[in-house]
């Protein structure tokens, strides 16, 4: 029985391996806790092990400008931050990338591989192969590279998980080639979800994953995985001035969303709805008859804009666009740029007490 006990004890305190549910459980005052991965590994060792021929080196031959990397410059020499010889910096640079697919699909980060259209891709095997960029997204920060298939050459795809069910407080760990130095991973906590709240906010991208697992120069565009080896983000920014434990990652819902359409077209065309809008506040929810705050809240219409044409107006609250909620007026321009170009979609909206119902054509973005 004691021998039992021990067991149970030690099952549940595998990391990453529970979560708490909201409801307590019969005459306990905490809430019961649920087994989300009940074979999740006492460390990353084996999900580092299973993972190495998927993570590959990207060397380049441009310096690496735009994007996250730029905003937020690593400490020590590499991307986005000035070297004792400038030359130097122009002639090689660093960065991660991780295969998708059996076809030689590899993802990493648009300010990776800036306008360099010739990227040399290092396998963990030490084989290197000539990449072509296929497309890439400066606002979100994701490139998509295309390696061809060939004899000997090993393509191992990465799993994708849900980065939308992330906890924080959840276990993470970043892959990638800090600085040249080789593979290395760095295992922290998920501090933070939807980062909004610094100068990350381009369209397209309207929240990252915000971590303490270091990520460095020359981890951008690894991934960044769970416990059980699923790719929930990609290692885009760390803190300014190299601050410690402060790290950003695209969160694996935007690169599913962005990936497509680099792979496909080559870039991604954005809509936009024509309004301005401002957060509902618990004042403005009140005022409307929203028992909770929710919803992104019209404050100016573009005359002869697509919402002025669907009939939208000053003071309606959205909210859903395109069949999907909006929780909140961040949500809505991430939903509405990637709406797709020409579609007529549906738009719920509260005016004057009541929900009504409204069609609107989208239109490509204005340059």
């Amino acid at each position: 029985m004691r021998a039992l006990l021990v067991l149970l004890l030690l099952s549940l305190s595998l990391p990453g391996c529970r979560r708490r549910v909201e409801t307590p459980g019969p005459g306990t005052s905490e809430a019961p806790v649920k087994i989300l991965h009940p074979v999740a590994p006492g460390s990353f060792a084996k999900t580092v092990a299973q993972l190495r021929p998927s993570v590959v080196q990207l060397v380049t031959s441009v310096a690496v400008k735009g994007g996250p990397g730029d905003w937020f410059p690593a400490a020590g020499p590499g991307e986005g931050t000035p070297l004792a010889e400038p030359t130097e910096k122009l002639r090689r640079s660093l960065g991660t990338g991780f295969v998708v697919d059996v076809t030689g699909t590899i993802l990493t980060n648009a300010h990776v591989v800036g306008k360099d259209r010739e990227v040399r891709v290092r396998f963990d095997d030490g084989r290197e192969e000539r990449a072509s960029v296929v497309g890439q997204d400066l606002h979100s920060d994701v490139a998509v590279l295309k390696v061809e298939p060939r004899a000997g050459l090993r393509l191992v795809p990465v799993r994708f998980g849900d980065s939308e069910a992330l906890q924080v407080g959840e276990w993470v760990a970043a892959l990638g080639n800090p600085f040249g130095f080789g593979p290395t991973v760095a295992v922290g906590v998920v501090s933070a979800k939807e980062r909004r709240d610094m100068p990350l906010g381009q369209a397209g991208n309207w929240g990252f994953l915000q971590t303490d697992a270091a990520i460095n120069a020359g981890n951008s565009g690894g991934p960044l995985v769970n416990v059980i080896g699923e790719v929930v983000g990609m290692n885009t920014a760390v803190g300014s001035e190299g601050t410690s434990g402060i790290g950003f990652a695209v969160p694996a819902r935007t690169i599913l969303r962005i990936a497509p359409m680099l792979k496909r077209d080559g870039k991604v065309v954005r809509t936009w709805v024509g309004i301005y809008m401002d957060k509902v506040t618990p004042e403005v929810a009140a005022r409307v008859g929203l028992k909770q705050p929710s919803g992104a809240l019209i404050t100016g219409v573009v005359p002869r804009g697509p919402a002025e044409r669907a009939g939208l107006r000053v003071g309606d609250v959205i909210l859903s666009f395109d069949n999907r909620d909006v929780q909140s007026s961040a949500d809505l321009p991430w939903i509405a740029s990637l709406a797709g170009v020409d579609r007529l979609v549906p738009i719920k909206v509260l005016r004057a007490g009541a929900t009504q119902s409204f069609w609107l054509r989208t239109e490509r973005m204005p340059e």
